[in-house]
């Protein structure tokens, strides 16, 4: 038996044989013996490996192609991963994977910054698997520095810009970056710099106050510039001039200068100071003269050139690179001559008035010599307690008067007053005891106006207000009384600031009374002021109603009186009677203004009903009324008997004729003619006429018509008639 090994390139294989049944095993008997390759995993080359360990360097939006060529016999699967992560094909990306004869690939229509990184293909077949890696490296613009793009006015030295670098280099160092510049209203951009890649920031000192500008950044590499980082328009703020200085002090004065001395301004535009201008001008003058013509860097100079004996003020300016500010404050006047004495002690120093807050001070001037003149006056303050003294003004007074004001309440001070002049301050002088904050004593006295009465009438359920005002110094004690006692509880009274205050929230009738204000002050004096307080309310009703018989054609009214009438304090009522002549028509006023408790109705008509009601009534309203409970009724007159002794007389008997005709609302005839009855209008009856009545006195008829209205105008007749004939009488009645 003969073997042949397979050349190392192919599968490998095993030998196995077999012996025939029944034979022994060194039996020269026939075998058969079978051969079977072992399967080998894919080979990829050392050259190859070696390659694909170089990274594959590709453009972004190119097409990239990864090819693996390899070995193997048998079937292979190729599967690509990038960064571990399986490579899906069909993809938006459009990654496609090929397998073909020796060789996989993995290819990408247009390369992109997303595709860099490592790659890996995994071979696989029955023999076993193999694994390549290799790297992709995308090359491409890098990206927009990150903003934002921070743009600040530096006031004079130029625009500020700041930035931060850009997230993704593209694969390639940064060279530099570009900022560019454009104008408000303008669409060209000019380049303005280039700063170093290692720089985030730049300063732009070529730009024009008062104008706009927009700013744009750009990253630098070798695969060009990207896309740019905008800012804003930004206004270039005119550059800020120094403020003004302090007002100049005076150091020392002569007859040969005067020195001075000040502080820098503050604020925008002083942090670069050149120097400073110093001017002078006469008191009482307008004309400001230049003192030197280049600025002096230092904050203190001496003025020469003034003339002796003259008053002269000083002011400064600041210079910058800005320009000239505005001038400072000009200082104190100060006369341009050798130092003053100091003055003496002020004279007569006194209190002439005191508040709760305040403290009044006057003084006479110093006795001077000439050349101690006092030209001024600091008065100083300090608690009684405290040790430190205090000006209570800046600078000097001119006047030999001064309040010190803002003060504590009823606290304590020590004050003093000291005259000043060049020579400088001369021995003060001060109060010889502590003085209380507080008001000079004043007697309590009422502020009487004419809002304060004697009387004051309040309608029952309203609120009372009662302020009252005084002075006092100090503060009294104030006192409420009503009818001589403490105030109930349900009062109020309250004191503040030369006020005081009575308040009742609902007033009753129980709150009617004199109430006296007393002001009490520590020295005993007292100031009394009394007022009365009435509350009224509207009465009530009278007592029962009375009908009692008068004289002839007359009615007396009584009643007893309201209860309010009899009850201190009240206010003052009286009483209205109302009549009507039936149950349903309307009251008619029959006495207005009573002042006691009977009325006398006179007129009153036989066979009318006559209903009385009466009300009490004061300022407030009318009471409740009272009604009687019967109508009065008089009776209308029976005719006159007619059994008067009779004498048969013989003669003829005339014809009824009337005996007068007065042509008046009332209408006579004569009884000896006989009877007979009077007529309106139509000839209609007023027999039983329900607004007139007949009477029939002392043999005069009359017709009466109690009330007269429009429609009672017209023409009236009486007829007088017996068996012998008749007389008729006629009337007009005019309404108007």
């Amino acid at each position: 038996m003969s073997l042949q090994a397979p050349p190392a390139t192919s599968p490998r294989a095993w030998l196995t044989w077999r012996w025939s049944a029944g034979s022994p095993p060194c039996s020269p008997a026939p075998s058969h013996a079978t051969w079977a390759p072992e399967p080998d995993p894919p080979v990829i080359a050392p050259d190859v490996s070696a390659k694909l360990r170089e990274p594959l360097v590709v453009k972004a939006g190119k097409p990239v192609t990864m090819k693996v060529p390899f070995q193997s016999c048998l079937p292979v699967q190729a599967t690509w991963r990038k960064d571990g992560e399986e490579v899906a094909t069909g993809s938006g990306r459009g990654a496609q994977v090929a397998v073909g004869d020796g060789f996989t690939r993995l290819c990408l229509p247009s390369a992109s910054r997303q595709d860099r990184g490592q790659y890996s293909v995994t071979l696989r077949s029955q023999g076993g698997s193999t694994q390549a890696e290799l790297t992709l490296q995308v090359l491409d613009k890098p990206q927009p520095p990150q903003g934002p793009l921070e743009v600040q006015d530096g006031h004079g030295a130029g625009m500020s810009l700041r930035w931060r670098p850009p997230k993704d280099d593209g694969g390639r160092a940064l060279e530099q970056y570009v900022v560019e510049r454009r104008q408000a209203g303008r669409s060209t951009w000019l380049k303005v710099g280039e700063p170093r890649s290692d720089s985030t920031s730049f300063t732009d000192a070529h730009t024009e106050q008062g104008k706009k500008y927009a700013y744009r950044v750009r990253a630098v590499t070798a695969e060009g510039p990207s896309e740019a980082l905008e800012s804003e328009e930004v206004l270039v703020a005119p550059e800020a001039r120094p403020g003004p200085p302090s007002p100049p002090s005076i150091l020392s004065a002569s007859s040969q200068g005067v020195t001075l001395s000040w502080t820098a301004p503050r604020g925008p535009g002083s942090a670069h100071i050149l120097g400073y201008l110093i001017e002078k001008r006469k008191k009482g003058s307008n004309a400001w003269v230049a003192v030197n013509q280049k600025p002096v860097p230092e904050k203190k100079w001496t003025v020469g050139d003034l003339r002796q004996g003259w008053q002269y003020e000083f002011r400064v300016t600041a210079v910058a690179p800005s320009g000239r500010g505005e001038p400072g404050p000009p200082s104190e006047a100060v006369f341009a001559r050798d130092p003053m004495r100091p003055p003496g002690p002020v004279r007569d120093l006194q209190v002439t008035d005191t508040s709760h807050t305040s403290i009044t001070l006057s003084w006479a001037r110093p006795d001077s010599q000439d050349g101690d003149e006092p030209q001024g006056y600091v008065v100083e303050l300090r608690g009684a307690s405290s040790p430190q003294w205090g000006p209570c003004h800046a600078g000097t007074i001119p006047g030999t008067t001064y309040t010190a004001k803002g003060l504590r309440p009823r606290e304590s001070y020590l004050l003093r007053v000291t005259a000043v002049n060049d020579g400088g301050p001369g021995q003060p002088t001060a109060l010889g005891s502590a003085v209380e904050a507080m008001p000079v004593s004043v007697r309590p006295r009422f502020c009487m106006d004419a809002s304060m009465k004697d009387l004051l009438t309040v309608r029952a359920g309203d609120t009372v207000r009662v302020p009252v005002y005084f002075e006092a110094a100090p503060t009294p004690e104030v006192t409420w009384l009503k009818d001589g006692l403490p105030l109930p509880k349900r009062s109020v009274a309250s004191v503040k600031d030369g006020l005081t205050q009575l308040l009742i929230p609902s007033a009753s009738l129980d709150d009617s009374g004199v109430y006296t204000v007393v002001l009490r002050s520590p020295r005993g004096e007292e100031a009394t002021y009394s007022f009365r307080l009435r509350v009224a309310a509207r009465p009530r009703a009278p007592g029962p109603v009375v009908l009692r018989e008068g004289t002839l054609g007359s009615v007396t009214v009584e009643w007893e009186p309201s209860p309010d009438e009899t009850e201190a304090g009240a206010a003052p009522l009286h009483y209205a009677v109302l009549m009507r002549t039936s149950a349903h028509a309307p009251w008619c006023p029959a006495a207005e203004r009573l002042h006691n408790c009977r009325f006398t109705l006179v007129g009153v008509l036989p066979g009318h009903e006559y209903h009385f009601r009466v009300v009490a009534k004061n300022e407030l309203g009318a009471s409740e009324p009272s009604d009687t409970r019967q109508p009065w009724v008089v009776p209308r007159q029976p005719p006159e008997p007619r059994d008067e002794p009779r004498h048969t007389l013989e003669w003829p008997c005339p014809a009824p004729q009337l005996l007068e005709d007065r042509g008046s609302l009332k209408l006579h005839s004569s009884r000896h003619a006989g009877l007979g009855s009077p007529s309106k209008g139509n000839d209609q009856s007023l027999a039983n006429h329900p607004a007139a009545y007949t009477t029939d006195v002392m043999g005069v008829c009359s017709l009466v018509i109690p009330s007269v209205s429009a429609t009672d105008g017209g023409q009236y007749k009486a007829v007088a008639e017996n068996t012998l004939g008749q007389a008729v009488s006629t009337a007009t009645l005019i309404v108007w």
